[in-house]
């Protein structure tokens, strides 16, 4: 099974391989180049007119270039055909329309009597849908009914058509997006978007994905498959009014009431860059070579190779005087701009707008009616089934890895995703009432050192000593000795005593054996004195404390001091008066 396997890949890697190689030498059968204009000197390509450049080409050309009056019907919508060989017009009052483009040759038409939304081709011109005014209708090209598809009320404003899947996709006022198989008939999915009602859709011509543009500023992209958006994308701070994308699907223009043209890259979902209108943008079409084309009142101005880049001003612009653009659509293959509008239709020359090189088997302008028969059959006996709608196409082939890998990689992705989180998570301060201004004005001043702090410090640290020295006293422990330093010899010497001081000094031994206030003062025991009788002055500092008592704490008092007895000596009391 393996082996299998392997020689199955190998034989599809050399067809892919051939494929390329094919299509390189095709390239060098493909000489022709796409035209533009180019200004010389001062001039600038985006004031050309179109009467300007009507006058400098052949006359084949000059045919493609005209205006249709019709003020009474309108605004009108277009549409082409997937080769660029028929355009269907269609009136907001009804009017519909088939014609031949180059020079305006109606083939059918039609009065439908009621209200007009959208309408485009299916696989041909041979079919076309209308959303009408409650129903979706399929008419032929002689404009006999086909079919009434009343289960798409109560209202469709915007259809696209999926060529390779031959479905049709609808939404409406209720925002519920619908697809239609029309070779069989049968309802695909129908899905709730949530998010109102939506105007604008287009879908991406790679892939097959649908964009839908949001009055939140939204754009959403579905699938089939899954009734939930598989990307949801923010891009408008308003209400978004038209989405267009590139042939190739990397690139999506959308356009915003905020009055702002962004440019996306649909592979990394993230803005490239953005153009500011005076008016909001109601219509945006992209040219096979990457022309934007963006309408605003009755203003049309295409940018060139405004995708990868930004365009510094327009390439072309165009004035529709009194009318209002409804909708703007590149012909395929041809450097056309259809321009429906509220006076009718106008086709304008756009050099360099279209492919000039075509693929026969994917889109023949040129095709008979033979060809034309027998490419439908191909295309329906190859028709895609919806299954195969997802973001990347190209994983289709690609050989599916175990489910249970796909689990463990997906697990130690997110857990690796959450361990980066927790550690890039600051830590809550969890503060009830403590980040007031005043809390905060505290708490700054406490991490100050003023003089004031560093006192009241140095007062603690005095006293915490003190009352150890106590308690080793107390305990019989000898007191620590301070170790010397060599700083020591820069002390000042204490000063001596006086001989006065040594004569009414009490004896040593009973200075050693007891120190309390009227021994250190020049007292003698046992006897009370007043100051005067004192033979050493009293300092001021002794005047308010006096250290005795049974517990050891200071007592602090105010002149006179009443009498106090020694614990220590047990003698009469004494007194000091002023």
């Amino acid at each position: 099974m393996k082996e299998r396997l392997n020689r199955t890949i190998k034989r599809g890697d050399a067809k892919t391989g051939l494929a390329k190689k094919r299509v390189a030498q095709a390239e060098m059968l493909l000489p022709t180049e796409a035209g533009v204009l180019e200004a010389e000197g001062m001039e600038r390509t985006d004031r050309f007119t179109q009467q300007r450049i009507a006058a400098e080409v052949d006359l084949q050309t000059q045919q493609k270039a005209y205006d249709v009056k019709l003020d009474q019907l309108g605004p009108y919508r277009a549409a082409f055909t997937s080769n660029g060989r028929r355009l269907l017009l269609g009136g907001k009052k009804g009017h519909i329309a088939i014609a031949r483009w180059d020079g305006f040759h109606i083939l059918q038409e039609l009065q439908l009597k009621e209200t007009v939304r959208d309408l485009t081709f299916l696989r041909d011109e041979t079919m076309y849908a209308v959303a009408q005014h409650k129903n979706l209708y399929i008419y032929d090209t002689r404009g006999v009914e086909l079919h009434c598809l009343r289960n798409h009320r109560p209202q469709v404003n915007r259809i696209q058509f999926l060529h390779y899947h031959w479905l049709l996709a609808t939404v409406g006022s209720t925002g519920v997006l619908r697809y239609l198989d029309v070779s069989t008939g049968a309802n695909v999915s129908e899905m709730p978007t949530r998010l109102g009602s939506c105007d604008c859709m287009r879908a991406n011509p790679w892939s097959g994905v649908m964009h839908l543009g949001h009055a939140n500023g939204n754009v959403t992209l579905w699938s089939p498959n899954m009734h939930e958006p598989l990307v949801k994308m923010l891009c408008h701070k308003g209400a978004v009014t038209e989405i267009a994308i590139n042939r190739s699907g990397s690139y999506m223009a959308t356009a915003g009431q905020d009055g702002s043209l962004k440019v996306w890259d649909v592979r990394m979902y993230r803005p490239l860059h953005s153009y500011s209108t005076p008016r909001p943008v109601h219509s945006l079409d992209i040219s096979d070579r990457g022309m934007i084309a963006a309408a605003h009142g009755g203003h049309v101005q295409i940018y060139k190779d405004g995708l990868s880049s930004r365009a510094h001003r327009p390439y072309m612009a165009h004035r529709l005087p009194g009318a209002e653009v409804e909708c703007l659509r590149f012909c395929p293959f041809e450097d056309v701009l259809g321009i429906g509008h509220s006076k009718g239709y106008s086709s304008m020359l756009v050099p360099g707008a279209g492919e000039p090189n075509f693929d026969a088997f994917e889109a023949n302008p040129f095709q008979t009616r033979m060809q034309r028969r027998e490419s439908e059959v191909v295309s329906l006996l190859e028709k895609l089934p919806a299954e195969t709608i997802v973001l990347d196409p190209a994983a289709i082939n690609t050989v599916d890895r175990s489910q249970g890998e796909r689990k463990r990689e997906m697990a130690s992705e997110r857990a690796a995703r959450i361990a980066e989180i927790k550690a890039n998570k600051k830590a809550k301060k969890k503060t009830r009432g403590r980040s007031k201004a005043s809390k905060l004005a505290i708490k700054k001043e406490s991490n100050i050192l003023d003089e004031k702090r560093e006192k009241h410090r140095e007062q603690l640290n005095r006293m915490r000593a003190e009352a150890k020295a106590k308690r080793d006293r107390k305990k019989g422990v000898a007191p620590a000795k301070a170790e010397w330093s060599a700083l020591d010899r820069f002390k000042r010497p204490q000063a001596q005593p006086s001989a006065a001081m040594k004569s009414t000094a009490p004896p040593p031994e009973s200075v050693e054996a007891h120190t309390c206030l009227a021994s250190r003062l020049g007292f003698v025991r046992g006897k009370s004195s007043t100051r005067a009788e004192a033979s050493l002055p009293i300092p001021r500092s002794a005047e308010k404390k006096v250290q005795c008592d049974q517990d050891g704490r200071r007592r602090f008092a105010s002149r006179p001091i009443t009498p106090h007895i020694c614990s220590r000596c047990d003698e009469p009391p004494w007194s000091l008066q002023q």
